[in-house]
């Protein structure tokens, strides 16, 4: 991707979300949380892949799907009032479909235009529903992208908790309660799989570990140099029940992650490019 298409994303993605202002020029709240969490993501995006020395090219596609995975938010919240997936649309099959008829010229390159196209569809998805036989190219971006996602989703959960303990929460996810306690099975889910499946959540607390759960499917070294920097994990602990499960959930989330921290996935491969 050239620094041109790149900038020509840039100017289409707030032109588009301008339809889903009132009057006054604002968006809905949720709006405006998903324009301002696609932004920071494009900037992760644009971290990891210049820290995996990808090519400039390389580096603007990445940065340009990070800013464009969630455009099928927009009129996922619009239609439905939830970014529940669940209860309305698969918001990446929405995201494509929404790139594919905007009548919008994407990329000169029809590789970078489906690789585009099919990490904004896939980026949501739980890992062990990916394709195994996508390409090495749409492989690395679609990894790359799902780590920048989770990266700042990560810091607005932990955000928005720590402020006013995640008020907002009902609004974006109405099956979910603002409560402490933990469910039994997802406790259950998480010590035993190392991941929690979204239609168990029921609480905050719930949702938290869930989140934790994440660094098991973060891909790239940078990435978690940046969690890391900003204490993620510590962090999400501090704001869950003080018990033994939990201690123990993150313990081993912890010991994972140092353990595979110096052998992510492709990371050598994919700097050595």
């Amino acid at each position: 991707m050239t620094k041109e298409e790149r900038d020509f994303l840039e100017i289409w993605f707030e032109d588009y979300i301008g339809q889903f202002r009132d009057q006054d020029g604002a968006l809905h709240p949720m709006l405006e949380l998903k324009r301002c969490h696609s932004i920071r993501v494009a900037e992760n995006a644009r971290f990891i892949a210049a820290a995996l020395n990808l090519p400039k090219a390389g580096q603007c596609l990445a940065e340009s799907a990070g800013l464009v995975h969630d455009v099928g938010r927009f009129t996922q919240f619009t239609r439905h009032g939830s970014f529940r997936d669940a209860d309305s649309v698969d918001h990446g099959i929405e995201g494509r479909r929404v790139l594919e008829t905007q009548d919008l010229p994407l990329l000169c390159d029809p590789g970078d235009r489906e690789r585009l196209l099919c990490t904004v569809e896939y980026h949501n998805r739980n890992r062990w529903d990916i394709p195994s036989d996508f390409s090495f190219e749409l492989d690395r971006l679609l990894r790359l992208i799902r780590d920048a996602d989770k990266l700042d989703i990560m810091e607005i959960v932990l955000h928005k908790t720590a402020s006013d303990g995640f008020q907002d929460l009902p609004m974006m996810l109405p099956h979910i309660s603002l409560g402490r306690e933990l469910s039994p099975e997802v406790l259950k889910e998480a010590q035993n799989t190392q991941s929690v499946s979204s239609n168990k959540l029921s609480t905050l607390a719930d949702f938290l570990v869930m989140i934790a759960t994440w660094f098991y499917d973060l891909n790239y070294a940078p990435t978690l140099q940046l969690a890391f920097q900003r204490d993620i994990l510590s962090r999400l602990q501090q704001e869950l029940p003080r018990t033994e499960s939990v201690s123990k959930i993150f313990a081993v989330i912890s010991d994972a992650v140092k353990k595979g921290g110096q052998r992510k996935v492709g990371y050598e491969i994919y700097n050595s490019i």
